[in-house]
């Protein structure tokens, strides 16, 4: 047990376990040129068949139109739908300059036998904050699993109990759509639970792949800020020839922050557009709830959305605070005070910059505690809005 368990925190298991599962790798063989879609076939199959339940949701929503309830439900479905399609699609377009930044966080880490000490303090860092950061993955992997499963599971063992001890086949169905063809056939009934076995895998594996993926690029970054502290605690000649190899470090560190925005900023986008609507939802299937309501289900999914959005708010002040408590220990430890005007004016503009704050963005939105009280509060306002909307319906 402990072995499996070491097994599934080692760098970056959970997130090329889920990859893997859509026929991608993100460790892709030289040969390969950076190319991480090894096996497009699975990839599309399942793009192609969450494509198709998202078109299904779309109709179901125009033919039940005039009941909100129903149309909340079927949108918490199509709103996740589309999210992994986009961030996916998005995250496969950049896929190359990604590896590339993986590789760019682990260089530093990588043992030299030239320099074992200043290495093994390093690596210690570093194992502090990929076991953390994959033991948090492999959490989030345990929900994404937990909501596909129980999205399954449940209907299909209502359908058997109701043919066992009733004698009649119902089906039941936790998606709110309206197929092309007919469930209520035995074998068509299993043949569509073998699709959305495809849509419920690329769910859960897109999901924990690109969010978990993204968190692991902020504990790596998180390492960083510390292994540049640490050289700093150890310096104790402060002379320019000295403070330079840091200045270069904490200057291309600056860079793999500014590539890690500019990776992310696509799939951040999309994550706070479509967070909202796919929140509101979430909140409106409690406080309407009706008939056939898939409880295991909700419970597992209301996790999965509020851990989303905790990864990339809270991974976004991460980063924002190693670089200013970088920038803090840089002002205190260097003794500016006792060297001379000129050795001063080399030092203010690194000083300077090291405590401009780090910002990663979205767009339009500032990644943050700020944008997720913004998101709450937006949230709740679309759902007044239903329940207005459906207040009125009722009345009518």
């Amino acid at each position: 047990m402990s072995k499996l368990l070491a097994v599934c925190l080692s760098n970056l298991w959970t997130q090329r376990f889920t990859f893997g599962r859509m026929g991608l790798e993100l460790r892709p063989p030289r040969n390969s040129m950076g190319r991480i879609l090894y096996s497009p076939f699975i990839y599309i199959i399942m793009v192609v068949a969450t494509s198709f339940e998202f078109c299904t949701v779309c109709a179901f929503i125009v033919e039940h139109r005039s009941d909100i309830v129903l149309c909340s439900e079927a949108l918490m479905h199509g709103v996740q739908m589309i999210s992994s399609i986009l961030k996916m699609t998005i995250f496969v377009y950049r896929s190359q300059g990604l590896v590339q930044l993986i590789e760019l966080i682990e260089q530093p880490f990588i043992k030299d036998n030239d320099r074992a000490a200043e290495t093994e303090v390093e690596q210690n860092l570093w194992h502090l904050q990929n076991r953390r950061g994959q033991l948090l993955a492999f959490i989030y992997f345990m929900m994404c699993a937990g909501t596909s499963v129980s999205f399954l599971l449940m209907p299909v063992t209502m359908t058997m109990w109701h043919y066992y001890s009733h004698g009649l086949f119902q089906p039941s169905s936790s998606f709110r759509v309206s197929l092309p063809y007919d469930v209520t056939q035995p074998y068509i009934y299993i043949l569509d639970c073998f699709l959305m076995m495809f849509v419920l895998t690329f769910f859960c594996c897109s999901t924990t792949a690109v969010d978990t993926l993204y968190g692991w690029f902020v504990f790596g970054l998180t390492a960083h800020y510390r292994r540049l502290g640490v050289h700093l605690e150890r310096l104790e000649d402060f002379r320019s020839e000295h403070l330079k190899p840091i200045f270069h470090e904490h200057a291309h560190l600056l860079g793999l922050v500014q590539r890690f925005n500019l990776a992310f900023r696509d799939i951040a986008f999309v994550e706070v557009l479509l967070i909202c609507v796919l929140y509101c939802s979430v909140i409106c299937q409690y406080i309407m709830p009706h008939v056939n309501q898939n409880f295991a289900f909700l419970g597992f999914f209301s996790m999965v959305v509020t851990t989303q959005l905790c990864i990339y708010g809270f991974g976004a002040e991460q980063v924002r605070h190693e670089a200013d408590q970088f920038a803090l220990k840089l002002y205190q430890q260097l003794p500016w005070h006792s060297l001379n005007v000129k050795e001063r004016r080399l030092l203010l503009l690194p000083m300077q910059r090291a405590q401009k704050e780090t910002i990663l963005g979205a767009y339009f939105f500032l990644l943050g505690r700020p944008l997720l009280v913004w998101i709450f509060r937006t949230a709740g306002s679309f759902t007044t809005l239903l329940n207005a909307l459906r207040a009125q319906y009722e009345k009518a």
